[in-house]
């Protein structure tokens, strides 16, 4: 959407990490005799801007949105992330990834290693955004126990660990009949949210699913329902027109995809407690 291009230049320059927990093996090579080694496992969250880029520019990152929005920029495209997506960054495609929510919650493990970059994609996986579900913060914490062990043992421990992760995430976004139907839903949604009667039922319809089937599978693999997803979309659209155009709001209730101006006004405080008026005002303290 051209809202996000457009939130994403609003940003401050940086994002910086609020709390939660990051630990990173000593800034040297890739320990002798290990070829895919765990170089950093962090869970935080994260202010709103631009995340800073890996100080080593040889690493392979796995990425997880636990909460909140973000936006991928790679390959001159801008690719939306949200909560229950995974972004893999490979050294071979430079990107730039940013935090559009006030905070986000994110989880990410990296890897280096003379054969780091090759084992991943002998996976069959590119670098981009991709539907997963629950991030794996429980193995996220067994990587970051197992960087204190500075030993050749303990570094060996935690690139086994990487290297369970990494054939886990091949098999979850690597499902062709999920990958395709979830892409193909948040597709729809993200092109056609304008729309008042996009539902679960219709988008169901239109891929040949039952809405049921889909709305599990929807769920499994991003961690909201489809109507929440269809909400949040609606939702940041409506932000961000309202504090950076000067559309009207019947004008802006009609392309969040609400027929009424009360209804939508209604809504819109249901949901982040502010009228149209004071999200305007608030863009410009």
């Amino acid at each position: 959407m051209a809202s996000h291009a457009a939130n994403a230049q609003l940003l401050e320059p940086f994002a910086k990490r609020i709390d939660g927990r990051a630990v990173t093996r000593p800034q040297d090579d890739p320990p002798h005799g290990i070829p895919v080694a765990l170089r950093s496992a962090q869970h935080s969250r994260i202010s709103r801007g631009r995340l800073e880029p890996p100080w080593s520019t040889r690493i392979v990152l796995a990425k997880w949105m636990i909460h909140g929005d973000g936006i991928m920029g790679a390959g001159g495209r801008r690719l939306p992330i949200r909560a229950g997506d995974f972004v893999l960054y490979l050294p071979s495609m430079p990107h730039q990834l940013w935090t559009v929510s006030k905070a986000v919650e994110m989880c990410w493990f990296s890897i280096d290693g003379p054969l780091a970059e090759q084992f991943v994609v002998a996976l069959n996986l590119r670098a981009g955004v991709y539907p997963y579900g629950a991030a794996p913060l429980e193995r996220i914490g067994a990587m970051m126990d197992s960087l204190s062990d500075h030993t050749i043992q303990g570094r060996r421990k935690a690139s086994l660990l990487a290297i369970e992760m990494w054939y886990e995430i091949a098999n979850t976004i690597r499902s062709p009949e999920v990958t395709t139907a979830i892409r193909q839903a948040r597709h729809l949604i993200e092109q056609e949210f304008a729309d008042p009667g996009l539902s679960a039922k219709s988008i169901a319809h239109r891929l040949g699913y039952h809405r049921s089937s889909l709305s599990r599978m929807f769920h499994r693999q991003t961690g909201v329902t489809m109507m929440d997803y269809i909400t949040q979309v609606r939702l940041q659209e409506a932000q961000s027109l309202l504090m950076h155009s000067e559309f009207k709001v019947a004008d802006i209730t009609r392309k969040c995809g609400f027929r009424e101006v009360t209804y939508f006004c209604r809504w819109l405080r249901n949901h982040v407690g502010q009228t149209p008026s004071q999200i305007r005002e608030s863009a410009t303290l």
